[in-house]
């Protein structure tokens, strides 16, 4: 009964563009809100654990050998550094370069002492604190990942294509974007524009990668779900990418009840897809 006395969430969509019709862009959330409310947001979703284990079986696939990895948008580790684990403690060992790009200082400084905790004689880390289009990163690399940062790029065909010619052969591009659809309808209306374009979602990094050329080797779904219920304003700001006006924070609370199976905003779906491109070719034995 609580479903049938929700409202739809084409209705609620209506509402909020109405309210957004000719107003300006709402701004954009300061590194320091930011950098709180992921890691709160983080806290309230499976999704992060979801990413990893997936990766971890990718990163497990590797071929024995020396392995280059690059994360582009690298944040404070957590996701990194078990996969660094992995590879580092491959039988037999082998050398493991990891290098992080991220804009942030404090991100790239935290990557790095995640990793150098890890205290892996094997594991050498780098990091660039910058954009990944300014980055001079020497390639090439086994693995190329984009774990939710290809959103913030200006040009993500050009991106996506810098990054594969960073690749070897067999080398893998591996970018994890979320869909337009359902939590990121509310996402794609209200952001403002990051780096002059709107923000892009999962299906423009299939067309990206059309556009390229690039031969894109499958997408997997992760099925991830994120209780919102009682967030906070900076929470529920971090959700949609801007800050909320008090007039648009109800009707954005009522969309997560209105797409969500469970009570309130408990259970809303947060999918995330996986979009695998392979360089062509085999990996020669002394690279």
């Amino acid at each position: 009964m609580h479903n049938l006395a929700r409202p739809a969430a084409e209705a609620v969509l209506e509402a909020l563009q109405e309210a957004r019709a000719g107003a300006p862009a709402l701004p954009g959330l300061s590194p320091m809100t930011y950098a709180r409310a992921h890691r709160v947001f983080e806290g309230r979703s499976d999704q992060r654990g979801l990413i990893v284990e997936h990766l971890r079986r990718r990163f497990a696939d590797r071929a024995p050998g020396p392995v280059a990895v690059l994360s582009v948008g690298c944040g404070d580790g957590t996701v990194d550094a078990p996969l660094a684990t992995l590879l580092a403690d491959a039988e037999p060992a082998r050398p493991v370069r990891y290098v992080g790009v991220d804009p942030h200082g404090d991100s790239t400084a935290a990557f790095a002492g995640a990793l150098g905790a890890l205290g892996r004689p094997s594991l050498t880390v780098e990091t660039h604190t910058t954009t990944f289009a300014a980055a001079r990163v020497a390639g090439p690399f086994d693995v190329v990942t984009f774990v939710h940062s290809s959103y913030y790029v200006a040009d993500l065909e050009a991106t996506l294509a810098a990054a594969h010619a960073l690749l070897r052969p067999g080398g893998e591009l591996l970018v994890v974007s979320a869909p337009r659809a359902g939590l990121n309808a509310v996402t794609a209306l209200l952001a403002p524009a990051v780096a002059g374009t709107s923000q892009w979602f999962g299906d423009d990094v299939a067309d990206a990668v059309s556009a390229c050329g690039l031969p894109l080797d499958g997408v997997t779904r992760l099925d991830a779900r994120l209780d919102l219920e009682g967030a906070d304003d900076e929470v529920l700001d971090f959700t949609v990418q801007a800050r909320l006006t008090p007039e648009l924070r109800p009707l954005v609370r009522d969309y997560l009840a209105s797409i969500s199976p469970g009570p309130g905003a408990r259970d809303v779906p947060h999918p995330v897809d996986v979009y695998r491109v392979v360089r062509p070719g085999s990996r020669t034995p002394e690279a």
